[in-house]
């Protein structure tokens, strides 16, 4: 359909490689696209933050659909001086987290969408401890039929390769800053 001169209008939800492709092709016969590509969504907490608002929003968003939305939740970038006591919270919220069958209405999480989910899940928690990134929390792969996760807590720099990636699972990292003007530059600072 991208090659196709009779189609006018292509719209297409997916990766930020997709969309350039498909921005690629369509553009060279001049035709038009609506892309919904990927992203890096952060949240910046400072000081000021009413945690009892900002650890149900953050948790929501990470892992609401197992980060398998563009406008997940997938940066935390904190004010130092508050670091540990959110830290210390998500990881309380992330235990309560109730992950199974998404038609149940006590579940929270569902499973990932298949094995590749699952790969693509670990081999970045991989490759964030390789640059640096502590897993502060979850990780796991659960073992029930599905393709359910435990989701994952890393502190990490914004700076590493796979927090400039966009991984569609459940994975939130956290970096700390010390002014608005820093947290404003690493928010910024991604490909997306």
């Amino acid at each position: 359909l991208i090659n196709d001169n009779n189609v006018s209008l292509i719209s297409a939800t997916g990766s930020t490689r997709m969309g350039k492709r498909i921005g690629e092709v369509v553009g060279g016969r001049l035709g038009k696209v609506i892309l919904e590509l990927g992203g890096n969504n952060a949240i910046i907490v400072d000081e000021s933050a009413n945690m009892d608002l900002v650890v149900p929003g953050i948790v929501f968003g990470a892992v609401g659909t197992a980060g398998q939305r563009c406008t997940s939740t997938r940066r935390i970038i904190v004010q130092e001086s508050i670091e540990s006591e959110l830290i210390e919270r998500l990881i309380s919220a992330y235990k309560q987290v109730e992950i199974g069958n998404p038609l149940d209405s006590s579940t929270l999480m569902g499973p990932l969408i298949d094995q590749n989910a699952i790969n693509d899940f670990s081999n970045a928690l991989i490759k964030a401890k390789e640059e640096g990134g502590k897993i502060l929390y979850g990780g796991s792969l659960i073992d029930i039929e599905g393709c359910f996760v435990e989701p994952a807590i890393v502190e990490a720099k914004n700076h590493f390769n796979i927090v400039q990636e966009e991984t569609f699972a459940p994975i939130l990292y956290i970096m700390e800053y010390e002014s608005l003007d820093e947290a404003l530059q690493i928010h910024n600072n991604v490909p997306q």
